[in-house]
């Protein structure tokens, strides 16, 4: 074959071999997509899916600090400032997760004052209220404290060091003087702290994110919000079931 009749049937073909590659293309960014379909850790545990991912899953399947793991049949979210927390629920229309602490403590009062959100991509989705907590050498007669006074919180304290929480609003005069304040801290609002000094058990505490632009029609219109790392955008991924 002479060479000018090899470079006629290359420029008539190379259109062909573009639109081929287009296509190849598109057919890789629909299998990424394809791929990256909502997952889970049991049947019982949260649908994962974007923003979140699971660790074992591309990153272009989630955001960053929004990974997840799987313990056994539970599901994991690691806190940077605070550590690990079971995921009860995830609500991707109201853009909140339900979460409680995976260890096991005989004062879940403590593990919650000490909840820290630092470094992370979630905030308290009710607004915080703020505590004050007083050790007290002797038990505060109910008539001489305010009465939003709770406590002793007794795994808090000890047998001469009594410990009780009130609004920091209050001045340390409206408490008796056998009480010093020892610090503020903060609580998510919805968790009664009547509830939360007596319960044994961790309570579930209610998080939210920032959604992406576009993805709260989308979820409400039954279909999944995902990312487009090409045009480095939200997409709207129609399914038939949606829960």
């Amino acid at each position: 074959m002479s060479l000018v009749m090899s470079l006629i049937i290359l420029f008539l073909f190379l259109p062909y071999t573009c639109t081929l590659a287009k296509a190849s293309a598109e057919d890789n960014k629909t299998d990424k997509y394809e791929f990256c379909q909502p997952t889970r850790c049991s049947n019982k545990s949260p649908r994962i899916r974007y923003p979140f991912r699971l660790k074992a899953q591309p990153t272009y399947c989630g955001l960053e600090g929004f990974e997840l793991s799987c313990l056994s049949d539970k599901t994991i979210l690691h806190l940077p400032s605070s550590g690990d927390y079971y995921v009860h629920k995830i609500s991707y229309l109201d853009s909140s997760i339900t979460i409680t602490d995976v260890n096991e403590t005989a004062c879940p009062f403590q593990s919650l004052i000490s909840f820290n959100l630092t470094n992370s991509k979630f905030f308290f989705l009710h607004s915080n209220e703020s505590y004050a907590l007083y050790n007290c050498t002797e038990k505060a007669a109910s008539e001489r404290t305010p009465f939003e006074a709770i406590g002793p919180i007794n795994c808090l304290g000890s047998e001469n060091n009594l410990v009780y929480i009130i609004y920091s609003e209050y001045l340390m005069e409206e408490m008796p003087p056998s009480c010093r304040k020892s610090r503020t801290v903060e609580i998510p609002g919805g968790l009664p702290p009547q509830d939360v000094s007596t319960t044994a058990r961790a309570r579930p505490v209610v998080l939210g994110w920032e959604a992406l632009d576009g993805c709260y029609h989308c979820e409400n219109s039954g279909n999944y919000c995902g990312f487009n790392t090409t045009s480095n955008s939200t997409i709207c991924v129609a399914v038939k079931h949606q829960k």
